[in-house]
Parts: C-alpha cells; structure tokens; sequence
C-alpha cells in the first residue's frame, strides 16, 4: 500500500477504507495470480538468446529507420475496408442479438523486423474479428462506438458484457463494433486469450499493439464508407490494454468524436518492470537482458511518444486510484501527454472499474455529448 501511493498534486489522495482496500486486494490477487503463471514457466536458454538476439537486431533497424524518433512513420497506412472483404454472420440468444464481423487483417511485420515469421505462423491471427450491435444493415444513420477489449479478454459474452454494449445500443442509441486485438479470443495463439502477448518476447508486444491500431484503422474505414460514420459520427473507446491501443489510434486518426481511454497504461515497459523485475535480480544480468532496449524500441508504439491527433477537448480518461494493473503515475503520464484533458479518477481498482457507478456515469455523459443520436438522425 506504501509503495502503491502517488505524489499528491496530480492525482488525487486515496483513503483505504474497506471496501476500497477490497478493490485493491482483488486487483493484487488476479495480478500475483497472473505472475506466478509466468513464473511457472522457466525461460530457457534458447529462449533468452532469441529474446537478446530480437532486441539488438530491433534496436539497430528501428533506429536506421528513423522510427524511435519518429514513431508515426513506423505504422502502415491501411487499406480501406469494403463490403467486399468482410464477413457478417448473426450470433446471439433470442432476445440478444449481435453479429459477427471478420475480414482477413492484412497487416504484417516490415520485412526485416525480427520476429516476423513467429508472428506470421500464428494463423488464426490473420483474420480481424469485431462483435457488432447496428440499427439496421447499414448502421441506421446512427452514430459509431467502436470499443477495444482488454488484456485476456476477446470473447464476445465478456466483451459485450465489459462495454455495456446493449445499454449503449438499446438506451443511448448506438451502433456498438467491439475490435478483438490480435491474439485475443478467436485469434488467440495460446491456451488462453492474450497468451504470448507480454510473454513471448519483446516483439510480439509491439507487433500486437501495431496490427490492433491497423486493424481498428481499417474497422474505422468500413464504418465510415458502408455505416454511415463519416454523417454520423464515430467515437473510440478502450479499457486496459484496449486503452493503450485507443490513446495509440487516437495519434493516428484524428477524425474522431472522442477518444476514451479507460484504466489506460501509458508504458508497457514500466508496467511490466514494476511487476517482473523484483522477481529476477539474481538472473537478469546473467542473462544479458536489459531494460534499455526494449524501451528504446516500444517507442513505436507507445502513446505517449506520439502527439496526439484527436483535438483536446475530444479526449477523456478514467482511473482508478486503487488500480494495481496500471499504476495512477502511469495514466497521469498519459493525461499530460493529452493536454491536461478531461479526465475521471474513481475511487476504485482495475478490476472494479467495470462495475462502478461512477464510471457508467462518466462514460455514459461523454458519448451523450460527442455522439448525440438525435443529431445524427436529423441529419440523416
């Protein structure tokens, strides 16, 4: 609790009380639970030796082609997407219906990016998938929330679940598109969603945080082309690791209403010396592994590294105080880097943030205003 505690000024005090102190023991527990599964598996020589090799060759390619001091040009430009390249299948419940977007990503490594031929045998990968709630086959000249699950998430029932999706759509009049990120739910490589994200060498990080802006990029295309966004109107909004990747696209697409970028981390890198690097003094040097590196190198897709498009009274930002995933420090970080913009500190954890009242309050007002639906059916 001493070590959790932030320098007052930026953000908020926090009083434990105990149902505070319960939030941030949940959020303790499913994080040691989360550590000690990587623990359990005993990073082999081969392994270390990729992990140093991928980061060295990385770090010189990165830096020859400009892109850690200009992280923007890192990023490909995406195709727009048609009706012609997607999907579209019914799924659901009599009484709950949503449908089933898929359409093949496109997106891969630079040609000599280390890692490229791992990433490009994980082949459920390759295709993008989004679970949608429209009004009507071309979205209903309603306005577009498009959502960015979390770590280890991906599944439509906890997606749909996490984003409130039939209250945006039912009560506020949405059209909902919930963008899976790579290697999550049906593109999952592992036993688990999100398996090989943060543990499977520095690269895989970096390439499922680059493919998941380009895949939401070309999503955003579609929805405007086909559903009606570009008169309408289309937001963004993430949790998690889905915020990350909301803050990242919001520095790549600046035609959005809002950009909403819920319990957010804003350094991976640090996020993950916070949890990782008091278990491993005694190896880390043996190994030949640095820190360094890999922060020199996530440049590329860090948020906070890029200037953001989306105007700065279009971007908002939700907290907990108690969150042990993504430390305050970290999201205040990403709150300066916006511009001081709006911003929602609740009195609540990483885990609970999903069922605050507070945050349903706060998110609910945001796409009121930057997405009204009385507007977009006027104007239709």
């Amino acid at each position: 609790v001493r070590g959790h505690r932030e320098p007052t000024g930026t953000i908020p005090p926090l009083r434990f009380d105990p149902l505070v102190c319960w939030k941030f023991l949940t959020d303790e527990w499913s994080l040691q639970l989360e550590a000690a599964q990587s623990l359990t598996r005993q990073p082999s020589h081969d392994f270390r030796r990729r992990l140093r090799t991928e980061l060295a060759d990385a770090l010189e390619l990165f830096e020859d082609r400009g892109w850690i001091d200009d992280p923007v040009t890192y990023h490909q430009q995406p195709p727009a997407l048609t009706d012609a390249d997607v999907q579209i299948a019914p799924l659901g419940a009599p009484g709950f219906r949503f449908e089933h977007l898929s359409w093949i990503s496109g997106w891969e490594p630079n040609a000599e990016e280390p890692g490229r031929d791992r990433w490009l045998a994980y082949r459920r990968n390759r295709t993008a998938h989004a679970w949608l709630l429209r009004h009507g086959k071309d979205g209903g000249s309603r306005p577009w929330i498009v959502c960015v699950n979390g770590y280890r998430t991906g599944e439509p029932i906890v997606d749909l679940f996490t984003f409130r999706a039939a209250h945006l759509h039912n009560d506020l009049g949405l059209n909902v598109a919930i963008v899976v990120q790579p290697l999550h739910g049906p593109r999952r490589a592992g036993a688990r969603s999100g398996d090989r994200v943060l543990y499977g060498g520095a690269m895989n990080m970096i390439h499922t945080t680059a493919q998941a802006a380009y895949d939401t990029r070309r999503l955003l295309s579609w929805l405007r082309a086909s559903q009606g966004g570009t008169t309408a109107g289309v937001g963004i909004q993430g949790v998690s690791l889905g915020g990350y990747v909301t803050a990242l696209v919001a520095s790549l697409d600046g035609d959005l209403r809002c950009a909403i970028a819920g319990i957010p981390e804003s350094d991976i890198v640090r996020g993950l010396r916070r949890s990782v690097e008091p278990r491993l003094p005694p190896f880390y040097e043996q190994w030949g592994l640095s820190w360094v590196p890999l922060e020199r190198v996530s440049r590329v897709t860090s948020p906070i590294a890029l200037a953001p498009l989306v105007p700065q009274d279009r971007r908002h930002i939700y907290a907990g105080l108690a969150d042990r995933w993504v430390r305050p420090g970290n999201v205040a970080d990403l709150w300066k880097h916006w511009g001081n913009c709006d911003i929602h500190w609740f009195r609540g954890s990483h885990l609970s943030s999903f069922i605050e009242p507070s945050v349903r309050r706060y998110v609910d007002s945001v796409l009121r205003q930057a997405l009204p639906v009385s507007v977009a059916l006027n104007t239709g």
